[in-house]
Protein backbone atom coordinates (compact mmCIF):
# COMPACT_ATOMS: atom_id res chain seq x y z
CA UNK A 1 0.00 0.00 0.00
CA UNK A 2 2.78 2.44 0.95
CA UNK A 3 4.57 1.80 -2.33
CA UNK A 4 1.34 2.34 -4.27
CA UNK A 5 0.80 5.68 -2.53
CA UNK A 6 4.36 6.72 -3.37
CA UNK A 7 3.80 5.68 -7.00
CA UNK A 8 0.54 7.62 -7.20
CA UNK A 9 2.23 10.74 -5.87
CA UNK A 10 5.45 10.49 -7.88
CA UNK A 11 4.80 8.14 -10.83
CA UNK A 12 1.07 8.38 -11.64
CA UNK A 13 1.62 7.40 -15.27
CA UNK A 14 3.23 4.09 -14.32
CA UNK A 15 0.67 3.47 -11.56
CA UNK A 16 -2.41 3.89 -13.76
CA UNK A 17 -0.80 2.05 -16.65
CA UNK A 18 -0.59 -0.98 -14.39
CA UNK A 19 -3.88 -0.36 -12.56
CA UNK A 20 -5.94 -0.26 -15.75
CA UNK A 21 -5.17 -3.98 -16.17
CA UNK A 22 -7.02 -4.79 -12.94
CA UNK A 23 -10.76 -5.11 -12.37
CA UNK A 24 -12.63 -2.02 -11.23
CA UNK A 25 -12.53 -1.61 -7.46
CA UNK A 26 -13.86 1.43 -5.58
CA UNK A 27 -12.96 0.28 -2.06
CA UNK A 28 -9.44 1.72 -1.81
CA UNK A 29 -10.24 5.03 -3.61
CA UNK A 30 -13.24 5.47 -1.32
CA UNK A 31 -10.94 4.86 1.66
CA UNK A 32 -8.74 7.75 0.53
CA UNK A 33 -11.78 9.98 0.05
CA UNK A 34 -13.16 8.93 3.46
CA UNK A 35 -9.87 9.79 5.17
CA UNK A 36 -9.92 13.18 3.46
CA UNK A 37 -13.52 13.58 4.60
CA UNK A 38 -12.68 12.78 8.22
CA UNK A 39 -9.87 15.34 8.25
CA UNK A 40 -12.20 17.85 6.62
CA UNK A 41 -14.81 17.06 9.27
CA UNK A 42 -12.30 17.75 12.05
CA UNK A 43 -11.39 21.02 10.37
CA UNK A 44 -15.09 21.83 10.00
CA UNK A 45 -15.63 21.13 13.69
CA UNK A 46 -12.79 23.45 14.70
CA UNK A 47 -14.22 26.29 12.62
CA UNK A 48 -17.86 25.52 13.42
CA UNK A 49 -17.10 25.60 17.14
CA UNK A 50 -16.47 29.33 16.81
CA UNK A 51 -19.97 29.86 15.47
CA UNK A 52 -21.31 27.66 18.24
CA UNK A 53 -19.58 29.82 20.85
CA UNK A 54 -20.98 32.93 19.21
CA UNK A 55 -24.58 31.73 19.62
CA UNK A 56 -24.15 29.75 22.85
CA UNK A 57 -25.53 32.56 25.04
CA UNK A 58 -28.69 32.81 22.93
CA UNK A 59 -29.28 29.05 22.81
CA UNK A 60 -27.44 26.55 25.01
CA UNK A 61 -27.82 23.76 22.46
CA UNK A 62 -26.67 25.82 19.48
CA UNK A 63 -23.00 24.94 19.97
CA UNK A 64 -23.66 21.20 19.69
CA UNK A 65 -25.95 21.68 16.70
CA UNK A 66 -23.41 23.78 14.80
CA UNK A 67 -20.63 21.32 15.62
CA UNK A 68 -22.60 18.34 14.32
CA UNK A 69 -23.73 20.26 11.24
CA UNK A 70 -20.12 21.31 10.49
CA UNK A 71 -18.78 17.77 10.87
CA UNK A 72 -21.43 16.12 8.72
CA UNK A 73 -21.40 18.92 6.15
CA UNK A 74 -17.62 18.84 5.76
CA UNK A 75 -17.52 15.06 5.30
CA UNK A 76 -20.38 15.02 2.80
CA UNK A 77 -18.76 17.96 0.99
CA UNK A 78 -15.60 15.95 0.34
CA UNK A 79 -17.56 12.94 -0.93
CA UNK A 80 -19.63 15.20 -3.21
CA UNK A 81 -16.43 16.83 -4.48
CA UNK A 82 -15.26 13.35 -5.51
CA UNK A 83 -18.54 12.37 -7.16
CA UNK A 84 -19.14 15.68 -8.92
CA UNK A 85 -15.50 16.03 -9.96
CA UNK A 86 -15.48 12.56 -11.50
CA UNK A 87 -18.80 13.28 -13.24
CA UNK A 88 -17.45 16.52 -14.72
CA UNK A 89 -14.32 14.79 -16.00
CA UNK A 90 -16.45 11.97 -17.41
CA UNK A 91 -18.81 14.33 -19.23
CA UNK A 92 -16.04 16.55 -20.59
CA UNK A 93 -14.14 13.53 -21.86
CA UNK A 94 -17.19 12.56 -23.90
CA UNK A 95 -16.35 15.50 -26.17
CA UNK A 96 -13.14 13.65 -27.05
CA UNK A 97 -14.95 10.32 -27.50
CA UNK A 98 -13.64 8.87 -24.25
CA UNK A 99 -14.39 5.19 -23.77
CA UNK A 100 -14.37 3.84 -20.24
CA UNK A 101 -16.97 3.34 -17.54
CA UNK A 102 -17.96 5.95 -15.00
CA UNK A 103 -17.00 3.54 -12.20
CA UNK A 104 -13.47 3.35 -13.58
CA UNK A 105 -13.34 7.14 -13.77
CA UNK A 106 -14.64 7.40 -10.20
CA UNK A 107 -12.09 4.85 -9.05
CA UNK A 108 -9.09 6.56 -10.65
CA UNK A 109 -10.17 10.05 -9.60
CA UNK A 110 -10.36 8.79 -6.01
CA UNK A 111 -6.63 8.05 -6.02
CA UNK A 112 -6.03 11.72 -6.75
CA UNK A 113 -7.33 12.62 -3.28
CA UNK A 114 -4.06 11.60 -1.62
CA UNK A 115 -2.58 15.12 -2.04
CA UNK A 116 -5.91 16.44 -0.72
CA UNK A 117 -5.30 14.48 2.49
CA UNK A 118 -1.85 16.02 2.89
CA UNK A 119 -3.16 19.52 2.20
CA UNK A 120 -6.08 19.05 4.61
CA UNK A 121 -3.71 17.99 7.38
CA UNK A 122 -1.63 21.12 6.86
CA UNK A 123 -4.78 23.27 6.81
CA UNK A 124 -5.89 21.64 10.05
CA UNK A 125 -2.57 22.50 11.67
CA UNK A 126 -3.00 26.09 10.48
CA UNK A 127 -6.52 26.15 11.93
CA UNK A 128 -5.27 24.94 15.31
CA UNK A 129 -2.71 27.76 15.22
CA UNK A 130 -4.98 30.60 14.08
CA UNK A 131 -8.39 29.85 15.63
CA UNK A 132 -7.39 30.56 19.27
CA UNK A 133 -6.48 34.09 18.12
CA UNK A 134 -9.95 34.78 16.74
CA UNK A 135 -12.10 37.17 18.78
CA UNK A 136 -15.56 35.61 18.84
CA UNK A 137 -18.48 38.07 19.21
CA UNK A 138 -21.37 37.03 21.45
CA UNK A 139 -25.00 36.95 20.27
CA UNK A 140 -27.39 36.90 23.21
CA UNK A 141 -30.67 36.85 21.30
CA UNK A 142 -32.04 35.70 17.94
CA UNK A 143 -34.67 38.45 17.85
CA UNK A 144 -32.59 41.03 15.97
CA UNK A 145 -31.35 39.82 12.56
CA UNK A 146 -29.15 42.90 12.17
CA UNK A 147 -27.24 42.01 15.33
CA UNK A 148 -26.77 38.44 14.09
CA UNK A 149 -25.61 39.64 10.67
CA UNK A 150 -23.12 42.05 12.21
CA UNK A 151 -21.79 39.35 14.55
CA UNK A 152 -21.26 36.89 11.71
CA UNK A 153 -19.57 39.58 9.62
CA UNK A 154 -17.34 40.50 12.56
CA UNK A 155 -16.32 36.86 13.00
CA UNK A 156 -15.56 36.32 9.32
CA UNK A 157 -13.54 39.55 9.10
CA UNK A 158 -11.53 39.00 12.26
CA UNK A 159 -7.84 39.44 11.29
CA UNK A 160 -6.88 35.93 12.39
CA UNK A 161 -9.87 34.43 10.56
CA UNK A 162 -9.03 36.33 7.38
CA UNK A 163 -5.43 35.18 7.59
CA UNK A 164 -6.54 31.57 8.07
CA UNK A 165 -8.88 31.87 5.10
CA UNK A 166 -6.09 33.08 2.82
CA UNK A 167 -3.50 30.60 4.05
CA UNK A 168 -5.96 27.69 3.76
CA UNK A 169 -6.96 28.73 0.24
CA UNK A 170 -3.35 28.90 -0.92
CA UNK A 171 -2.58 25.51 0.62
CA UNK A 172 -5.69 24.08 -1.01
CA UNK A 173 -4.73 25.41 -4.43
CA UNK A 174 -1.19 24.05 -4.20
CA UNK A 175 -2.38 20.54 -3.38
CA UNK A 176 -5.25 20.78 -5.87
CA UNK A 177 -2.65 21.33 -8.60
CA UNK A 178 -0.84 18.21 -7.36
CA UNK A 179 -4.14 16.29 -7.48
CA UNK A 180 -4.81 17.63 -10.97
CA UNK A 181 -1.50 16.20 -12.16
CA UNK A 182 -2.62 12.78 -10.92
CA UNK A 183 -6.09 13.20 -12.42
CA UNK A 184 -4.64 13.90 -15.86
CA UNK A 185 -3.07 10.44 -15.94
CA UNK A 186 -6.16 8.97 -14.26
CA UNK A 187 -8.44 10.28 -17.01
CA UNK A 188 -5.89 9.43 -19.67
CA UNK A 189 -6.20 5.73 -18.78
CA UNK A 190 -9.73 5.56 -17.34
CA UNK A 191 -11.28 7.14 -20.43
CA UNK A 192 -8.68 6.04 -22.99
CA UNK A 193 -7.86 9.59 -24.07
CA UNK A 194 -4.77 11.12 -25.59
CA UNK A 195 -2.61 13.03 -23.13
CA UNK A 196 -3.60 16.32 -24.78
CA UNK A 197 -7.31 15.63 -24.36
CA UNK A 198 -6.81 14.39 -20.79
CA UNK A 199 -5.01 17.64 -19.93
CA UNK A 200 -7.89 19.72 -21.33
CA UNK A 201 -10.50 17.57 -19.59
CA UNK A 202 -8.88 18.02 -16.18
CA UNK A 203 -7.36 21.48 -16.33
CA UNK A 204 -10.45 23.26 -17.67
CA UNK A 205 -12.64 22.70 -14.57
CA UNK A 206 -9.68 22.81 -12.18
CA UNK A 207 -8.58 26.20 -13.53
CA UNK A 208 -12.11 27.58 -13.23
CA UNK A 209 -12.29 26.31 -9.64
CA UNK A 210 -8.94 27.90 -8.76
CA UNK A 211 -9.98 31.25 -10.23
CA UNK A 212 -13.24 31.09 -8.29
CA UNK A 213 -11.41 30.23 -5.05
CA UNK A 214 -8.96 33.09 -5.48
CA UNK A 215 -11.78 35.52 -6.23
CA UNK A 216 -13.85 34.47 -3.21
CA UNK A 217 -10.80 34.50 -0.93
CA UNK A 218 -9.14 37.76 -1.91
CA UNK A 219 -12.06 39.77 -3.29
CA UNK A 220 -15.11 38.52 -1.43
CA UNK A 221 -13.93 36.58 1.61
CA UNK A 222 -16.78 34.61 3.14
CA UNK A 223 -15.46 31.63 5.07
CA UNK A 224 -12.21 29.78 5.78
CA UNK A 225 -11.33 26.49 4.18
CA UNK A 226 -9.02 24.68 1.83
CA UNK A 227 -10.34 22.50 -1.08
Amino acid sequence: MIQNIIDILTRPDAFFQEKIKSAEDLKIPFLFVAVAGVIGAINGYEIGSLTGRMFASANAGMGEFVAIFSIVGAFIGVVLFWLIGAAIFFLLSMAFKGTGSFNRTLEFVGYGFIPYIIGSLISLIMAVYYLPMVQVPVVRSFTDPVVIQNAVSSLMHDPAMLELTKVSAIIGIIFLIWSANIWIYAINYARNLSMKHAVITVLLPVTIFIIYTLFITFVGVSAPGGY
